[in-house]
């Protein structure tokens, strides 16, 4: 599978869970918001391996696998969805006046607020990949 659809696919399955619990604010925005990460993810992965990354463009990866599971604990979608609805109607953006675009805000901030997640994942992942080395040496 190339990288192009490897991450497709993993970021519209880390989307169902947001899908079902956000779909009344639009769909289409939520769509180019999915996407939005799809480019943001492609193209860190993209970045790393370039540069000679190779282990961390699989952690990422990983990450991002993991995180499909970690959103069936739907609590953790929903506190991310709600805080991403406070962030963009604080920037005074509110959905009946501004559909498209509050759902396309409020699906990029749950992405960020769910990619630190992602990060924290991968932060965990370092530490074991680190102990498994040191391990070795002893």
């Amino acid at each position: 599978m190339n990288i192009v659809t490897r991450w497709a696919v993993v970021v519209t399955l880390n989307a169902v869970v947001g899908f079902a619990l956000g779909y009344e604010h639009g769909i289409l925005g939520m769509v180019f918001g999915v996407f939005t990460w799809f480019f943001i993810y492609l193209g860190f992965d993209l970045f790393l391996q370039k540069r000679g990354y190779v282990k961390a463009s699989k952690r990422l990866f990983l990450c991002a696998v993991l995180r499909i599971f970690v959103q069936f604990i739907v609590f953790v979608d929903m506190y991310a969805g709600f805080f991403a609805i406070v962030t963009v109607e604080f920037f005074g953006v509110n959905n009946p006046t501004h559909g498209f675009i509050f759902s396309y805000l409020t699906t990029f901030f749950t992405g960020l607020y769910l990619s630190v997640i992602c990060s924290f994942l991968y932060f965990l992942l370092s530490i074991i990949d680190d102990i498994k080395k040191t391990r070795k040496h002893i």
